[in-house]
């Protein structure tokens, strides 16, 4: 088995099988219809629009298949590779809608202003103190046109998850690789968890199996993540010259609940 490696720093069994996994997931989830639903929000509030954390493209490119053009950024070399490829294959003028480029939350200076900014699907939780939040806070921000919004969606705690020894769903098995058509499992094998800095961090383990059960790869990647609270989110919007003006617990528009999304829309004050 390789050495564990940061969730998404390289390019192999987890960044192909992203889309499987996250599609098998989030139809059972709170963050059901999420892509659909910013697609949606670009066409009401225009464009164009600044991701943060595009991933493997799966937002983004829904949104430039609505006919919005869309910039997106993210740390990860292989998801963006990932990115390419499925960018490669949309029509010409999808494709060129799409704009992918290399940065984090806290570097990314694109000099232009935007109507729309998103941070989809826990990618903001990848912050794991709240002085890299306010800071990634403030530069989306300083990129927002006047009226400009930001949509922010973050996992609301449960507190069963924070307790010390706490796991949540071990295995996924029934994934098949996009290209070879191999099985692949996917095992979280440890959490640990600083309920002081409100950070977990959990080693994921990645095996691709022959037909006969024989491991052909083994790959290891830790996922290490801050969850926040709602009214800690207000004082850090507020501390960093946001106005609240919607907060929802999923993309239907459902009012704030425990335990499902922290669906936030923000304004520039």
């Amino acid at each position: 088995m390789t050495p564990s490696t940061p969730f998404y720093a390289r390019e192999g069994l987890h960044t192909a099988l992203y889309d499987a996994m996250h599609e098998a997931y989030l139809g059972e989830s709170s963050v059901a219809g999420d892509a659909a639903w910013y697609a949606a929000r670009a066409r009401e509030w225009g464009g164009p629009v600044l991701e943060g954390g595009v991933g493997t493209g799966r937002v983004a490119l829904e949104i430039a298949r609505a006919g919005v053009e869309v910039v997106g950024f993210d740390r990860s070399e292989g998801m963006l590779r990932v990115a390419e490829a499925k960018r490669a294959l949309e029509p010409p003028a999808v494709a060129a809608r799409v704009t992918l480029l290399r940065a984090g939350f806290l570097d990314f200076d694109l000099r232009r202003t935007f109507p729309l900014a998103l941070v989809p699907f826990r990618a903001f939780q990848s912050l794991l103190d709240p002085v890299e939040q306010a800071a990634a806070l403030a530069r989306f921000r300083d990129h927002l046109a006047p009226g400009g919004r930001l949509v922010i969606d973050l996992f609301d705690p449960r507190y069963e998850f924070l307790l010390p020894g706490s796991l949540p769903q071990r295995e996924r098995t029934g994934l098949r690789h996009p290209v070879r058509g191999t099985e692949v499992r996917v095992e979280i094998l440890s959490r640990d968890l600083d309920p002081v800095a409100q950070v977990f961090r959990e080693e994921w383990r990645f095996r691709e199996l022959d037909a006969g059960g024989r491991v052909l790869l083994e790959e290891s990647e830790v996922l290490a993540m801050r969850w926040s609270f709602r009214w800690e989110m207000r004082h850090l919007f507020a501390r960093t010259g946001l106005e609240v003006e919607a907060e929802w617990s999923d993309f239907r528009g459902s009012p704030p609940a425990y335990g499902k999304e922290q669906v936030w829309v923000l304004r520039r004050a």
